[in-house]
């Protein structure tokens, strides 16, 4: 079974989930569907660093964690940018949701991407598409 049948998997197994923060939030949705897909996630070593109990960490106490002045550069530390979202890249919107980052983080299906959002998942256009990375 390839990534695309595993990613198809995922998203079935998790369309109806809410958003939960440090259970099922973008970020937790989207390393998790790497690791479906690659067997790996994006930032394994991130999960829960990025949580004060029950609630996200404020950006300047992110910014402290993580070493990096913004989300951006820390991801671009781990992935390789690319210009327009390909089938399974990380990819970020602001008109989903604007979570603590600003942005919302979704995967890439091809053509559209889908993201989490507060009672399950939705699927956007790639023009609504900001930025985007692979694995390196």
């Amino acid at each position: 079974m390839g990534p695309k049948q595993r990613l198809n998997i995922f998203i079935s197994n998790i369309k109806d989930e809410p958003f939960v923060w440090g259970v099922n939030d973008c970020f937790t949705f989207t390393n998790n569907a790497f690791r479906a897909m690659y067997g790996v996630g994006y930032a394994d070593d991130w999960m829960g660093r990025y949580m004060n109990g029950s609630m996200p960490k404020h950006a300047s106490s992110l910014r402290r964690e993580f070493k990096h002045s913004t989300l951006f550069d820390g991801l671009t530390s781990k992935m390789k940018r690319i210009d327009s979202p390909i089938f399974g890249s990380l990819v970020t919107t602001s008109v989903n949701q604007r979570w603590v980052t600003g942005s919302a983080f979704g995967i890439s299906l091809g053509s559209r991407s889908v993201f989490l959002a507060k009672d399950g998942l939705i699927k956007l256009d790639n023009e609504c598409v900001e930025s985007a990375w692979v694995l390196k």
